[in-house]
């Protein structure tokens, strides 16, 4: 606990999941309400500047979809989240991955973004609580014609907005929280795993632990979706963004498989059952998916830097972690 202007604040929950949920629900009114409250104005700070930065550089804002034939089928194994409803089988989203492909065949949209909540169940023993949840937003965005480098130069100029508006807009919260956060002037390096034999998981490791700003890694073996450089097998034309101080991954983005020869190629790599995306690929056929870029940023994951809290958990209002008793 700590004092600030009288107040009593929690800076830590107890790690028992049933009781972290009690005890919070319990002090939502009482001490623990400010810290509540300081996470939840921060959370209303960045949502809006990430939209108002997206809107101002051309995004259209397009609507989240949570029942879909097909969505990302995630590069590791997930509990099913499958529903049936009448004689369709559907899925809870996982990302829009798809959709945002499809919706930019518009020649009216060249930029979107979308507010989306994701369903993925994490399984216990290979996902870390502390970091992942099984309902999240992400602030899902994709560029037609673009380059995984041009997403990246805008995925860095969003973030330096948006942490220094927090800082302009939530000094008090801040102080509350007792998170001192720094301004990044430099670009992010760009860190390639080209010729790196370690795993994703190593090298990101590394990058978190070491470095003090974010910063971009390149090149990993991930999603089918995720272009295969043309002119050079086995490189990955993706990226991902990590957070510095340990705080792990923040964003994963790529340019996109769009020839139909090559979404074939890949998914038969991974032994797809292609049923499920045979309109996706009937429109992949008639080369009518367009050549586009883009990235997810997990808002949760946001904002626990921002506040730097370490468990997720900590971050929500009710606790969506892997390891939650769901007791609300």
């Amino acid at each position: 606990m700590q004092k600030h202007k009288g107040i009593v604040v929690l800076t830590t929950l107890p790690s028992d999941s049933h009781s972290r949920n009690l005890i919070f629900m319990q002090l939502l009114l009482g001490e623990m309400g400010y810290e509540v409250g300081a996470i939840q104005h921060i959370q209303s700070v960045v949502l809006s500047e990430l939209q108002n930065y997206a809107n101002q550089h051309g995004f259209k804002q397009i609507m989240p979809l949570l029942l879909s034939p097909i969505t990302d089928p995630l590069n590791h194994s997930v509990y099913s989240a499958d529903i049936k409803y009448e004689e369709k089988n559907l899925k809870l989203t996982a990302s829009m991955i798809f959709h945002k492909q499809l919706a930019l065949m518009s020649p009216s949209i060249e930029k979107l973004y979308i507010v989306s909540p994701n369903i993925r169940l994490e399984k216990r023993k290979v996902k870390s609580s502390s970091n992942h949840l099984l309902e999240f937003s992400q602030f899902d965005m994709e560029i037609q014609n673009a380059s995984m480098h041009e997403v990246m130069d805008f995925v860095e100029m969003l973030f330096k907005h948006t942490i220094k508006a927090v800082k302009a807009q939530c000094e008090s919260e801040l102080q509350l929280l007792g998170r001192e956060l720094l301004d990044w002037d430099e670009p992010f390096e760009r860190i390639t795993t080209i010729g790196d034999s370690r795993s994703e998981d190593e090298i990101c490791q590394e990058v978190t632990n070491s470095s003090s700003a974010p910063a971009f890694v390149t090149s990993f073996k991930k999603e089918f979706y995720d272009l295969e450089d043309p002119n050079a097998v086995g490189i990955y034309r993706n990226f991902d963004l990590i957070y510095p101080e340990g705080y792990g991954e923040s964003l994963s983005g790529a340019e996109r498989e769009y020839e139909y020869n090559s979404i074939v190629r890949r998914m038969e790599e991974l032994g797809m059952d292609f049923e499920p995306y045979e309109n996706y690929l009937s429109l992949a056929k008639l080369n009518h998916i367009p050549k586009t870029a883009g990235g997810g940023l997990g808002i949760q994951r946001l904002i626990k830097f921002i506040t730097g809290k370490r468990n997720i958990a900590d971050v929500c209002l009710f606790d969506r972690s892997v390891e939650s008793p769901f007791t609300f």
